[in-house]
């Protein structure tokens, strides 16, 4: 009978040390991803260097990197297998882990040697270790069975009670760091945003460095920070001592010339807001949600599955995209806020976030912007998505990536439902869906940015025109009406407050008790047709926009066909039924153009948006010119009359 062929040969190991981590950091994040998955609430990284002489010159550099966790350690039989390529222990919603080479996979990508110590609360140090020399010598590719032993290392003087398993690599030939200082300045950041979730729920991450020889560290203990892209987090975080800081410094960026001796027009008078009745530790949001895209959940069914995933958007204050100058983006505040959005050299970024159980998987532009543009660094979208997911994300095995892509839903093949719909098309058709999502809330963000701007520069122009005096410089803005057009279902209370709050957010120098009592007193039914009325300075007559994934038709109080012809209509009470009409065919137009558009943009965003300014500009020079204005009581009188004559 034939001998087997092997599956390995004996220089596997050494050919699959290179497995693409996009640097040291993130091959240790594999690490911490056990310790989580153990359900460690505390973390240690402790880094040793070791000096070397040649001749009179003295050198350091890294020589191990401990890894310790309060976890729940590993029994004899888990021990046994941590090193071996997938056999984790699969997926699932709760676990980071997915495909069982986390350890040995980022172990080896990075040094020659890991070894691995574990105990539980019933039993005692038991050992495993994997050598990548020691692999060359072998017939086979395969690893000691665990033995009993105590960890001992002169960087380890004494172990704390809670730490179950210590992870140790040493002779590090791959990694991209040598000195331990560097180490912690480009890992920290990157892991307070990768596990940033984790830390606000309790995980703790330190730093700590030792030089052999020494018995100080040379680096004291020092926490990992949650870097949080979102800008919502209160408590500390990587951004509070900035905040802090140019809440109390001047910055030089954040004047406008000749108006910086007023405080409105110096940052330092804005970032105030963002510390004002906090502790030193903690700050206020320095972005807020979008509201119609926060925590908004997204379901699709293929082959009869159901896949949800949801999202989350934030975006800056008024006060920080604008913070006393035209662009907040300038100050050294904001150039933070552009690092999320391009990164730096050993910090990658960007304004898009993919999140699988709570750890940061991949982030980028996908298409969805433009980097170069100041304004997208105001603003950040999370997808955050689970394990039945990982197939059609496109998981890479080494948590770093997925292969989303921006699809277009007229880029798609059409499909029955009923049919099987092979991977790939099923990856595309989520893919559409979230870049569907993704590319309506971009829209409305920066269309709030683009709002802020330009008040910005009504009131930097008012105080240049009054010449110092004191008097508020913002135009005062028509109140906001809202119409619903009736049906069968009143309004919740939910649903009162949640317009309401997107009103204000709008419209911000209107009381909100003005802006509810209008949704009160119109909000009288309910359905899928709503109109806003809202004054705007594009021209246009109307726009569409989108709350909790209702669409909202924005008519434009400012146009003339509003004022002469709509708002004549909606104040006179036998007569709304006819804006009730009106407000239905440009709702239907408004839905008709956006499907248009987000089928083909490339084809028809153009056309149909210079279609609706041509049509704004020549209704407003048609009524302009014949001077028509309804006059609601004659209209009335005349229709009496001719009541009267049947």
């Amino acid at each position: 009978m034939a001998s087997k062929n092997k599956l390995y040969g004996s220089h596997y190991i050494e050919r699959q040390r290179s497995s693409g981590y996009k640097s040291s950091t993130y091959a240790m994040a594999e690490i911490v991803d056990n310790s989580v998955d153990a359900d460690a609430s505390n973390v240690k990284i402790i880094l040793s260097e070791k000096e070397t002489f040649v001749g009179n010159r003295s050198r350091t550099s890294l020589n191990r990197i401990f890894f310790l966790d309060n976890g729940d350690g590993m029994e004899e039989r888990i021990l046994n297998t941590c090193l071996t390529f997938s056999e984790g222990e699969g997926r699932n919603d709760k676990r980071i882990g997915a495909f069982g080479v986390g350890l040995p996979n980022s172990s080896i990508s990075t040094c020659r040697r890991v070894e691995v110590f574990s105990r539980t609360k019933s039993s005692g140090w038991k050992y495993v270790f994997l050598d990548v020399d020691d692999q060359l010598e072998r017939d086979e590719p395969q690893y000691d069975p665990a033995i009993p032993k105590e960890p001992s290392f002169e960087e380890l003087k004494q172990i704390p009670e809670d730490i179950k398993t210590i992870v140790v690599w040493s002779n590090l030939d791959r990694f991209d760091v040598s000195k331990a200082e560097t180490l912690i300045s480009r890992s920290e950041k990157l892991l307070g945003r990768i596990y940033r979730y984790k830390i606000l729920n309790g995980l703790k991450i330190t730093f700590e460095a030792f030089r052999q020889g020494k018995a100080d560290p040379i680096i004291p203990e020092q926490k990992v920070l949650p870097y949080d892209p979102l800008y919502v987090t209160t408590t500390e975080n990587y951004m509070t001592d900035i905040i802090w800081e140019w809440a109390q410094k001047e910055d030089p960026r954040g004047k406008t010339p000749d108006l910086g001796h007023l405080e409105e027009f110096n940052s330092m008078y804005y970032y105030k807001r963002f510390v004002e009745g906090c502790k030193k530790d903690e700050n206020k949001p320095l972005f807020q949600k979008l509201d119609d895209y926060w925590d908004v959940e997204y379901e699709k069914t293929l082959n009869g599955k159901k896949y949800k995933w949801k999202m989350r958007a934030s975006f800056a204050y008024a006060s920080i995209a604008n913070p006393g100058v035209r662009s907040g983006g300038g100050t050294i505040l904001g150039k933070e806020f552009g690092k999320k959005m391009s990164g730096d050299t050993h910090f990658k970024s960007a304004n898009v976030f993919f999140i699988r159980a709570g750890r940061e998987i991949d982030f980028g532009s996908f298409g969805l912007y433009t980097v170069t543009d100041e304004k997208n660094r105001f603003w950040t979208i999370e997808i955050h998505f689970d394990s039945d997911l990982d197939e059609l994300m496109g998981l890479s095995n080494t948590k770093q990536s997925v292969q989303f892509k921006y699809i277009k839903r007229s880029e798609l093949d059409n499909v029955d439902e009923v049919e099987v719909i092979p991977l790939g098309l099923q990856r595309e058709i989520v893919w559409a869906e979230m870049s569907e999502a993704i590319t309506r809330s971009i829209s409305k963000m920066r269309t709030f940015l683009s709002q802020y701007a330009k008040d910005f520069k009504l009131k930097e122009q008012s105080y240049r025109n009054q010449q110092g005096e004191d008097r508020d410089p913002l135009p005062g803005v028509e109140p906001a009406v809202i119409e619903v057009i009736p049906k069968n279902d009143p309004w919740t209370e939910h649903q009162v407050e949640e317009i309401t709050t997107f009103l204000k957010k709008r419209f911000m120098q209107v009381e909100i008790k003005l802006i509810r009592n209008q949704v009160e007193k119109y909000a009288k039914g309910y359905t899928r047709t709503i109109v806003l009325y809202a004054p705007n300075q594009t021209g246009k007559l109307f726009e569409l926009t989108e709350i909790k994934g209702k669409l909202i038709t924005l008519i434009n109080t400012n146009h003339i066909y509003y004022t002469n012809v709509i708002e004549p209509l909606k104040t006179h009470p036998h007569l709304r039924i006819f804006a009730i009409s009106i407000e239905m065919l440009i709702g239907s137009c408004a839905l008709e153009m956006d499907r248009l558009i987000l089928e083909n943009d490339e084809k028809y965003k153009a056309p149909l948006e210079n279609f609706l300014f041509q049509l704004s500009s020549r209704l407003n020079e048609f009524i302009s010119d014949s001077g028509i204005r309804i006059n609601p009581e004659k209209f009335e009188q005349e229709i009496l009359e001719e009541f009267e004559l049947m």
